[in-house]
């Protein structure tokens, strides 16, 4: 991909999140997009190609509400469009994880694990994976076609209507996504056997919990780290995540007939009230992760 394609599917994705470019300005090392949406915000969106890869910086008056809405970290967070394979150094076989739906109020909340070894890391050079934020719905369905037929991969998904009474009974999302890390990555350990190392996007700045619930075999390394999708491991892990994600919105669409929207902004918002309208508030739990703020403004 070239930065012009990665700014093109950057800009779809601005307008599938409800916001529309103004005017646009040529940067160092890239360009700005000045945005705005219905309900009046604006917010700037900063595309960069470096030697690290392209990235996307959001900022201005509403930033941080467009990084909310595109499903990116908040502003000051770049993101890499491309992983350098082995950043950590931490050789194959490792394990990578990461998780999706998050911080998205519409759809599930999923887990990924990959078991990367040299063969398969060979294989999957050049093939375009890397962090799914910076990839297009259509290209994370891809790839993760990709990844299913090396079958090193696991994924658990947990619908809203499993994940609500779940959150309910642990109080805790990081305590949640903890322990479907370590159901996740535990069953692809017992398939595939230990690997020298355990990599996981860091969700939480104390990993207690999550070692606790990976329970890694003796002598196997359980590291977390920011910007983890760096790693192929990771990003491949990302992919799977974000590509079950995106499916299960599309179920619950068809079940309920209309669009779910990931994120949780101005669209989510627009979403939410035409489902209460036809469904009712109760039956958000079947849809919508409950306990966000978002479900206050339905």
């Amino acid at each position: 991909m070239d930065f012009a394609a990665y700014c093109a599917n950057l800009i779809n994705r601005v307008n599938a999140a409800g916001w529309v470019v103004q005017s646009q300005k040529t940067i160092p090392y890239g360009v700005q997009y000045n945005l705005s949406d219905k309900a009046g915000r604006s917010a700037s969106l900063n595309a960069y190609s470096g030697k690290k890869g392209f990235s996307n910086v959001p900022g201005g008056k509403d930033g941080a509400a467009l990084a909310a809405d595109l499903g990116l970290p908040a502003p000051g967070a770049p993101l890499p469009e491309a992983t350098s394979g082995d950043p950590f150094r931490l050789g194959a076989p490792r394990v990578g994880g990461d998780e999706s739906g998050k911080g998205d109020f519409f759809g599930p909340l999923v887990v990924a694990a990959f078991h990367l070894d040299s063969a398969t890391e060979k294989q999957l050079a050049g093939s375009g994976i890397t962090d799914s934020k910076a990839l297009t719905d259509a290209k994370i369905t891809r790839l993760a076609g990709v990844l299913d037929k090396t079958g090193r991969g696991e994924v658990l998904t947990m619908m809203p209507r499993e994940y609500n009474p779940e959150y309910q009974r642990t109080g805790n999302l990081n305590v949640l996504l903890s322990r479907l890390h370590g159901r996740c990555i535990g069953a692809l350990i017992k398939r595939l056997g230990a690997p020298k190392s355990i990599l996981v996007d860091e969700f939480m700045r104390d990993s207690t919990e999550l070692a606790a619930a990976i329970s890694a075999p003796k002598g196997v390394k359980l590291l977390t780290r920011t910007k983890a999708e760096s790693d192929l491991a990771v990003a491949a892990a990302s992919v799977l995540a974000r590509a079950a994600f995106v499916e299960g919105l599309k179920e619950l669409g068809h079940e309920f007939g209309q669009e779910f929207p990931p994120g949780a902004g101005d669209p989510v918002i627009k979403a939410g009230r035409a489902f209460v309208r036809s469904f009712g508030k109760a039956q958000l739990v079947n849809v919508a992760k409950t306990h966000f703020k978002t479900t206050e403004r339905l």
